[in-house]
């Protein structure tokens, strides 16, 4: 992290467990995501990507997003950054899940096609697309953690869920970490799979990327993606152990057993290929190369 991140981190740090996204997939699942998804574009796409940032990787920006919405320019990408879909509904309802709130945006199923937008947008300047081009590598990220596209009574995707995992890394060796359920699926489970994003990035690049629909990547595709990840959202409530509280305080944390990793870990690997996927289509479709 920049020191400039660590300095928003500190800063917001309350703020951030009184709302509903913190990092997504951390830093681990968002450079998995974006590393997969450079390596599978076109040549065409990746010379267009090359006139944007240079020799520089998707990975090494795929994390600025969250700094950014926490500074003045960016608040109001704050809310893009996760669609709070309760899981008794099983699908996106634009009037209940897509509302502004205190000027910080509407829902990621508005802000990422609005991202997209601005990027294929020759028009705008070099800065502008640039930054939509950091926003769209983190929201396609976002888009495919399910507590990002889910929540239940009012928990703010898990935010306000306090669980301790005690699981097993891929090596054999224990891990037991503190969290809130949110943030479960944004560090914890990713971490157990590799002791380094590339590693874990070049365990799911055995096989060639799923096949994504055709653009357009607009709003009602992108409620699409979100009913898809919401649907794992439901599973990821559903794994949780019986008769637990909707909310707790981290004094009295829920226990999660390796059991619940070993059960998401198909699923896990799923949503971050198909962040890939996705994420190449877009920028494919944006450089004019699909």
């Amino acid at each position: 992290m920049t020191r400039l991140g660590l300095i928003f981190a500190i800063c917001t740090a309350a703020f951030v467990g009184s709302t509903s996204s913190a990092l997504a997939w951390g830093q681990l699942g968002h450079s998995v995501i974006a590393e997969l998804s450079q390596r599978h574009l076109s040549p065409a796409a990746q010379a267009k990507l090359k006139e944007l940032i240079g020799d520089t990787s998707l990975a090494a920006i795929s994390n600025w997003a969250d700094d950014y919405k926490f500074t003045p320019a960016g608040k109001n990408t704050y809310r893009w950054h996760f669609v709070d879909i309760d899981i008794e509904r099983p699908t996106y309802d634009v009037a209940l899940d897509c509302k502004d709130q205190n000027n910080q945006g509407t829902c990621i199923v508005q802000g990422l096609p609005a991202a997209i937008a601005i990027l294929k947008d020759n028009s705008r300047s070099k800065e502008d697309r640039l930054r939509a081009l950091k926003l769209v590598i983190h929201l396609a990220g976002d888009l495919e953690q399910p507590l990002h596209a889910s929540e239940h009574n009012g928990d703010q995707g898990g935010n306000r869920l306090h669980v301790i995992l005690h699981a097993k890394r891929s090596d054999g060796t224990s891990y037991t970490r503190a969290s809130t359920f949110h943030s479960m699926w944004d560090d914890s489970l990713v971490d157990l799979q590799a002791y380094s994003w590339g590693s874990y990035a070049d365990s799911l690049d055995a096989d060639p990327l799923p096949t994504v629909e055709a653009p357009p990547y607009d709003e009602a595709r992108v409620a699409a993606w979100a009913n898809d990840t919401h649907a794992l959202g439901i599973r990821a409530y559903q794994l949780l152990p019986a008769g637990i509280p909707d909310h707790n305080d981290s004094s009295h944390p829920v226990e999660i057993s390796n059991d619940y990793a070993v059960a998401i870990k198909a699923e896990l690997d799923r949503e971050l290929i198909k962040g890939a996927a996705r994420l190449k289509a877009i920028l494919e479709d944006a450089f004019g190369s699909s």
